[in-house]
């Protein structure tokens, strides 16, 4: 069962950064603009994150495995798709696809196992479950990297598409042997607080994305505004549902618990710098250092491994700890930056870059820390009946801080540029400009991380 549990969560996962690295062969392959390209990168993450809430939902309502299953195939099959579009226009709508199938399966994962694994096992299979993510973001920049380069019978960047149909077909094979699970209450869906989930996020994400590329047209800053009312008719109406004694699409007294409260803000925190950093990463390593991908993938090894076995020891770590391995993992996760601050102001524009190894292992092991018990510690009060619609708003809250942080570290990035030109140091310092920023917002995590700690600590086994 945990073989047809996590390889959907490494698909989802690689398969982004195996196509952020082709981008470039990809624009060239079908004669696209920039543009074009960047469409079709946040034509997913948008899709993604604005239906992962109702893929959850429809989880609890007709069968999380069912919705796996399906899911998973419909992913698998607009993979296929991609891999043979001939033009950028369909790859963008076999991509938005893509994201589709992904809302659908990924909020399964984390309801599956709360579903299937009693308290006891729980932290160790969600730990697995981060080191699960965070090998698959190291190993798809360099699987993209290695695919690109060796460019199988002819088929260019074309590969990094059909590699996810060969994954899709054995997590098909092994899906049935997860028992099925689903919310008890199988209440009809609240369509009216989806479209109202789904209109806000939209509204609040796709300005972000694409509002500096557009020059900030009015059209998209009144999107940002209204987004924020939007969200709040949401959450209005999914309260008044309740009062009245009705299953709303998501139940916003989750965040009544502090707990879950808390936790979701650091998610927000941690992924939104995750998703920034990887960014200008690889801004720094192909064109401040001119690595390839391959060679820039292969940097980042040091940090995936890092994220990896810390992912994979949290269990036991917070067994000794408790929940201040949250704090541990925070006070980690800020001096691994301040290490790679140093190490690249020592080695400046030298693609000698062993010095940065150190640091970049140490900030992977800090986010291992902080991520992999996370989502036990969020999720272990959560209602069976909850369980799903946390879950999704877990896995949408990644989405949307990734997004949110590209978003963001970009406007920082072009601007720390844009006052080095003309100087041969412009990458390097732009980049630590970045790290600084970055290694600000990772300190916001430590006084939730304590505060996260102190409500957990007392009631939670020394095992937990």
């Amino acid at each position: 069962m945990l073989p047809a549990l996590l390889l959907p969560v490494f698909m989802a996962v690689s398969n982004a950064f195996i196509v952020n690295v082709a981008t470039p062969s990809i624009q060239k392959g079908l004669g696209a603009s920039f543009a074009d390209v960047q469409f079709m990168l946040t034509g997913y993450t948008l899709t993604f994150a604005v239906l992962l809430i109702i893929g959850a939902r429809l989880g609890d309502r007709f069968g999380r495995r069912r919705m796996l299953f399906i899911g998973v195939a419909l992913f698998t099959i607009a993979s296929l798709l991609c891999g043979f579009s001939d033009h950028v226009s369909m790859l963008v709508a076999w991509r938005v696809l893509q994201g589709v199938g992904a809302a659908l399966f990924m909020p399964q994962v984390l309801s599956l196992i709360q579903a299937n694994y009693p308290p006891e096992r729980r932290g160790a299979v969600f730990g697995m479950y981060g080191a699960t993510q965070g090998i698959a973001a190291t190993a798809g920049q360099v699987i993209g990297g290695l695919l690109l380069r060796m460019d199988l019978w002819d088929l260019e960047w074309r590969a990094v598409f059909l590699i996810s149909v060969l994954f899709g077909v054995l997590i098909l094979a092994l899906i049935p042997f997860i028992p099925e699970s689903g919310s008890p209450d199988r209440a009809g869906l609240d369509w009216a607080g989806a479209a109202l989930a789904a209109a806000g996020l939209l509204m609040l994400v796709y300005p972000l994305v694409q509002g500096q590329r557009q020059g900030w047209p009015a059209g998209l800053v009144v999107s940002l505004l209204l987004s924020a009312p939007v969200l709040a008719l949401f959450a209005w109406y999914e309260r008044r549902l309740l009062r009245r004694g009705r299953l709303p699409f998501m139940n916003v007294d989750l965040f009544r618990h502090k707990v879950f409260a808390f936790g979701i803000l650091v998610v927000l925190l941690l992924m939104s710098s995750q998703g920034a950093f990887f960014l200008v990463a690889a801004y720094m390593l192909q064109l401040g250092l001119h690595f390839s991908a391959l060679q820039a993938g292969l940097a980042m090894v040091a940090m995936g491994m890092g994220y990896f076995l810390a992912s994979l020891f949290s269990a036991r770590v917070a067994a000794k700890l408790g929940p201040h391995v949250l704090t541990v993992g925070s006070i980690l996760t800020i001096a691994g930056y301040l290490l790679l601050i140093w190490a690249v102001r020592t080695t400046g524009i030298s693609s000698d870059i062993g010095v940065w190894i150190p640091a970049l292992a140490v900030l992977g092991i800090g986010q291992g820390f902080v991520a992999a018990p996370l989502t036990n510690i969020v999720l272990a009060k959560i209602r069976t009946t909850d369980i799903g619609s946390a879950s999704g708003v877990m896995t949408t809250s990644i989405q949307i801080a990734s997004t949110i942080g590209i978003a963001l570290i970009g406007i920082v990035w072009l601007h720390a540029l844009d006052a080095r030109t003309g100087s041969t140091l412009a990458y390097p310092e732009a980049f630590n400009v970045c790290l600084a920023v970055l290694a600000a917002a990772s300190a916001l995590i430590l006084p939730l991380a304590l505060m996260l700690a102190g409500r957990t600590g007392a009631r939670q086994s020394p095992r937990r």
